[in-house]
């Protein structure tokens, strides 16, 4: 940008300080421009849609792809008096897993059952040499890393049982549906620093 640029554009700036002076009288508050008409199909709102895909690993000209989808929806303020903003609650592990129990349930499996077997099934292996998606995993399936969260009690059993047990046959019989395997495989695996561990670890697809 030239001076010749700048300088114009300096003095557009201060013409429009002193328009905006001139025009809007002294004591003038703008309105909340945060505002969303209504519309022929009834209340504003606004929605999200989060899509996660993982390849799935076939053998064939087309590739194939496992995918869980996920869409919230929330209205908007139509109006001034409603722009009283509620108190923030804090995201819990609680909250989080009945949604996942929710989610489970629209596909006719029961809900907590289900997710007490996955959290089982991921203490009992392990997914910390996946990356990213294992460490998601990790977190979102292993209770005892939020300890202040009091009201996950029975979660922290299931993992409690797997990490123990070293089987999850107690959930089994809950829930026919393990979650893992929808996008994962379990195989035996030596620890490099000891030829004679063996452990299961999760790989996924």
């Amino acid at each position: 940008m030239t001076e010749n640029t700048k300088f114009r554009c300096l003095c557009s700036l201060l013409v429009l300080v002193i328009l905006v002076g001139k025009v809007v009288p002294q004591g003038f508050q703008f309105t909340n421009p945060i505002r969303f008409p209504y519309s022929s199909t009834g209340n504003p709102y606004i929605g999200m849609f989060v899509a996660i895909a993982l390849p799935i690993d076939i053998r064939g000209p087309a590739d194939l792809f496992f995918s869980m989808n996920f869409e919230s929806s929330y209205a908007l303020p139509s109006n001034q008096s409603l722009l009283n903003y509620p108190p923030i609650y804090a995201s819990t592990r609680q909250l989080i897993y009945r949604l996942l129990e929710s989610k489970i349930k629209g596909y006719g499996y029961p809900g907590k059952k289900c997710l007490q077997r996955a959290i089982c099934e991921a203490a009992e292996y392990t997914t910390e040499n996946y990356g990213v998606l294992g460490d998601i995993l990790h977190i979102l399936l292993t209770p005892s890393t939020s300890p202040n969260d009091t009201n996950v009690e029975d979660y922290a059993k299931s993992e409690e049982y797997g990490r123990t047990k070293g089987n999850c046959k107690k959930y089994k019989k809950n829930c026919g549906l393990s979650i893992l395997n929808l996008f994962s495989v379990i195989k035996d695996t030596y620890s490099m620093y000891n030829p004679q561990t063996l452990k299961k670890e999760i790989s996924m697809l």
